[in-house]
């Protein structure tokens, strides 16, 4: 009897082993925790460097926004699952694929003989609704450099920065070395890898200044400084009007301060 149990046991083991390893396989784990059937909002990069360069933002029942530097995109979604979302340009008469399995953005034209498309751009972050406050607003920056020039909606949307967030992207798919109970928050973390002076985010793709903070999303802010809830792309400083003094939080990177045109007055209350 303990023989016939002892088999069963070996072969369900090895079930379980192939089982386990194809699930492995298929990894659709992205920064931000979203998936193709609940995703809202990605941050594109670049596929080289992982430079931040636009985003791509759900706008309405299967309707989407392709928002880079060269402009804004009227995108309708086809169909999506788990593992794909595939959305089309009328207007460039193209396919673009949100591919979770390789976490890449594909770009396929009409006329093109490629059966699945091209990669275009690394998935930098993807969020479902509820977790995508700051990648919304970061669609407003048309990409790295841009300056916030954007014509979306919100406090600050349209204004240019006065103390931009550094933008240090670390290339898709670099090799991290973060030991076993290393804690990553705001304000330090592991070394940054290729980038001396400055330390890995939460996020595990993008860096600050030693002695700076992380803001979320992408970007960071310089020592002194705080991350804007207000102007995408800005950092906010302590004698700057719109900030109220003593509510810096370096833990966070973040600090309470007043919408553009307001000035804070004392007791964290805006004017």
């Amino acid at each position: 009897m303990k023989r016939g149990l002892l088999a069963l046991g070996a072969l369900a083991v090895a079930v379980a082993v192939p089982a386990m390893a194809a699930m492995a396989q298929t990894d659709i784990s992205v920064p931000g925790g979203a998936t193709g059937s609940n995703v809202y909002c990605i941050q594109a990069g670049d596929l080289h460097s992982g430079a931040f360069v636009g985003t791509y933002l759900e706008t309405g029942p299967r309707t989407w926004e392709e928002r880079l530097k060269a402009g804004t995109f009227k995108l309708q979604e086809r169909k999506r699952d788990d593992l794909m979302v595939e959305l089309f340009d009328e207007t460039r008469q193209a396919t673009i694929q949100f591919d979770f399995v390789n976490k890449t953005i594909k770009y396929k034209s009409a006329n093109s003989r490629e059966n699945a498309g091209r990669d275009r751009y690394y998935m930098l972050n993807a969020t479902n609704k509820a977790a995508s406050a700051d990648c919304a607003s970061l669609a407003d920056l048309r990409g790295s450099g841009n300056g916030g020039k954007g014509s979306g909606g919100g406090s600050g949307a349209g204004r240019t920065p006065t103390n931009p967030v550094v933008m240090i992207v670390l290339p898709p798919r670099t090799l991290l070395n973060i030991p076993p109970g290393t804690k990553l928050t705001a304000t330090s973390g592991p070394p940054c890898p290729g980038n001396p002076g400055f330390f890995l985010c939460p996020n595990k793709f993008s860096c600050a200044p030693l002695g700076g903070v992380c803001c979320p999303g992408v970007g960071a802010c310089n020592a002194g400084s705080f991350c804007d809830h207000f102007i995408p792309g800005n950092c906010i400083l302590p004698s700057d009007a719109r900030f109220c003094p003593g509510t810096g939080n370096v833990k966070t990177g973040l600090a309470t301060h007043c919408a553009p045109g307001l000035a804070c007055i004392g007791n964290n209350l805006c004017q």
